[in-house]
């Protein structure tokens, strides 16, 4: 019997630090000396992320020791900046990706992502492929990471967590009118954040309602009779760049000096703010939320 319970601590700790080079996850099932099933759980060790929400959810799970890869404009939390580089977001490097010896590869599902997706799976890498385009898809990918890294206790908790922040920021909001929004996505040419958008949701869980109306496009180009038409309130710009938002703030209210008819430009009401902050769709989505509320009102929700 001592002889059977050395060989199983042996054969667990041989699992728990060569899983790397497994490359497969799942379950292993042994028989012990008496003829019992044993099976023993097998998670990832080895951890790529193809976007920086993906890498923000990793690290938010807890699963920072794990992650082996991560793409080059992944620069949330600090502790993701000297992990190994894979590409970008936009164009991801399949050697880079390879050369991390990865155990799973977390994805988006937009083409390019897809089509890397496809190519690991080909070769035998398995690659786990999330849609985040709707504050509910972020709950099913924290959800599905979750449940493929072994953690689904940390997932609930954090997805409870984020729900529990909106709902308290709702309860803030509640009976007071809504901010018309403008949400600039880029100025030349000018296009804006539609409503078949996670942004407009965004907006809306702020306390505010998208100046624009329906689109084709999701983020639709815009002339100065639609913006004239919209009278927004608000003019929100999220920063394409880090860093200096006062010399972007003033860059943009001279920019929109031209537009004196317009309610945002007549009371002083455009905002520049942390583009990383609110166009990732990601475990910050309350501190995002609330940078927008502060926008719609001179006070913080609340206070």
């Amino acid at each position: 019997m001592g002889r059977w319970w050395l060989l199983l601590t042996a054969l667990t700790l041989w699992l728990a630090g060569g899983y790397a080079l497994l490359g497969k996850r799942g379950h292993s099932t042994f028989s012990s000396e008496h003829g019992e099933k044993v099976e023993c759980p097998l998670f990832p060790a080895r951890i790529v992320s193809m976007a920086p929400d993906l890498t923000e959810a990793l690290f938010a799970l807890g699963l920072d020791d794990r992650i082996v890869g991560v793409t080059l404009d992944s620069d949330y939390p600090p502790a993701a900046v000297p992990k190994p580089k894979v590409g970008t977001f936009w164009q991801p490097n399949i050697e880079a990706v390879i050369a991390t010896r990865p155990d799973l590869v977390v994805t988006l599902t937009f083409a390019q992502q897809k089509d890397l997706a496809r190519r690991l799976q080909r070769i035998g890498y398995e690659c786990l492929s999330v849609e985040i385009e709707s504050v509910e898809g972020l709950f099913h990918a924290i959800t599905a990471i979750g449940a493929a890294a072994g953690v689904e206790g940390r997932a609930q908790e954090l997805s409870e967590n984020i729900e529990a922040a909106i709902h308290r920021l709702q309860t803030a909001t509640a009976g007071r009118p809504r901010t018309k929004v403008l949400w600039v996505v880029q100025r030349e040419p000018l296009r804006v954040a539609g409503r078949e958008t996670f942004i407009n949701e965004m907006i809306e869980l702020a306390g505010g309602e998208n100046a624009i109306g329906p689109t084709l496009h999701k983020y639709p180009p815009i002339g100065a009779e639609q913006v004239i038409a919209a009278g927004p309130e608000v003019i929100i710009e999220p920063t394409m760049i880090p860093g200096n938002l006062d010399a972007q703030h003033r860059q943009a209210v001279s920019y929109w000096r031209k537009y004196t008819n317009v309610p945002a430009v007549a009371s002083g009401r455009i905002y520049v703010i942390d583009g990383d902050l609110v166009s990732r769709l990601g475990p910050r989505l309350c501190a995002g939320l609330e940078e927008i509320a502060r926008c719609l009102r001179p006070q913080p929700p609340g206070e």
